[in-house]
């Protein structure tokens, strides 16, 4: 009989925000985890965790100093050392072993996820594959809701003040040719007025075409549900998001909460509100399907060149939405009159405009550099 679950993630408690991000990234691409915070409902705790890891095929150790001072831990990783499982440490510092965990995991493959967690997601999804023997895949979500009045993609709650624009419906074959990079990550020069680059792919993709990631407004990580009671931001207004840290005095979010800069460092961050607006005026959107992945390609008026942005959708509650429909991407500024929205780009077949969205969705995030 086949495992229940394809992966067993170990880790501290103290790192559960973490362990979200990792646990919603395989999940989003296919592979079975169990978590514990989340899959164990009722019941004796021990029991569950033995049940759990005979139904498992590989373990990932969310590898900590909190991890080190874990307890029960050990036991888990006796459990699936003993059984002969495979166990993968995912290291997201630079904390030494200690104990139990330096006999079992010293001689073992490691991942390192820092300084870059979100860089490494790729790795430790590629290597989960290996060792399950099976190709990487991604899943598609598909559940939707009917189009809201306007033709907006759902993504956003804005009235396009910059109205958007009529897009061809074309599908668009090409090939992928590497350009100049920052810190590890592609960008193309399409001659904006500011100089910007835009980068090639979303934060949490290897390619153009892959949906990545998605995030709540502020936050840096990943989350298995998007909903009001766990943003960090929603509700909050201006003079809260300056007093706690998220915006700093140009009103647009600190790096410390910008997501594209936490996850992929160097000069790489969120696009401001008036960048959105200079893309959106300098180039043509063409409704496109590039190796079978439905998205805009946003091509410079003044070279020529492009980048792809996919019709990822957006995330809510634990539902994806208008996947292959249209796409919200966020900005680093929040909303003028409001303290729940931020601004974003929103697209589908018909509009590309800076619109804006509940901060507590789930969005994708294209990064920027100067």
């Amino acid at each position: 009989m086949d495992p229940r679950y394809d992966v067993f993630i170990s880790y501290s408690s103290k790192d559960q925000k973490v362990v979200e991000g990792i646990c919603g990234y395989l999940e989003a691409r296919g592979i079975r985890c169990f978590v514990a915070y989340r899959d164990i409902q009722s019941g004796e705790w021990a029991e569950a965790i033995v049940n759990a890891l005979d139904e498992t095929s590989v373990m990932v150790v969310a590898f900590s100093q909190n991890f080190n001072s874990s307890r029960q831990v050990n036991r888990e990783i006796t459990i699936a050392a003993e059984a002969g499982m495979p166990i993968l440490p995912f290291r997201l510092s630079d904390a030494e072993l200690e104990g139990t965990k330096k006999y079992y995991l010293k001689n073992l493959h490691w991942i390192d996820a820092f300084p870059n967690l979100d860089q490494s997601f790729g790795r430790l999804y590629e290597k989960v594959c290996n060792l399950l023997g099976k190709e990487g895949i991604t899943t598609q979500f598909t559940q939707s809701h009917p189009r809201t009045e306007g033709g907006s993609s759902g993504c956003s709650i804005g009235n396009r003040e910059n109205s958007g624009r009529p897009l061809q419906d074309r599908t668009i074959v090409t090939n992928y040719h590497p350009l100049n990079m920052i810190n590890g990550h592609e960008f193309v020069d399409l001659e904006l007025p500011s100089g910007l680059k835009w980068a090639t792919c979303n934060v949490g993709a290897l390619t153009p075409e892959e949906l990545g990631n998605f995030y709540s407004w502020g936050e840096i990580l990943p989350k298995n549900t998007y909903r009001k009671d766990n943003s960090e931001t929603s509700k909050m207004g201006h003079d809260w998001l300056r007093r706690n840290g998220y915006i700093g005095s140009d009103g647009n979010l600190a790096m410390s909460h910008d997501a594209a800069r936490k996850n992929w460092g160097g000069s790489w961050r969120l696009p401001t509100k008036s960048e959105i607006e200079e893309l959106v005026k300098n180039t043509t959107a063409i409704w496109t399907t590039q190796k079978g992945v439905k998205g805009c390609r946003i091509v410079s008026k003044n070279n020529g060149k492009s980048i792809f942005l996919p019709a990822a959708g957006c995330r809510s509650g634990a539902s994806s939405f208008y996947v292959g429909e249209g796409g919200g991407y966020w900005c680093s500024s929040p909303g003028e009159n409001d303290a729940e929205s931020a601004y974003n780009i929103d697209f589908n077949s018909s509009h590309f405009a800076r619109d804006w969205g509940r901060r507590e969705f789930g969005q994708s995030v294209r990064p920027v550099s100067d």
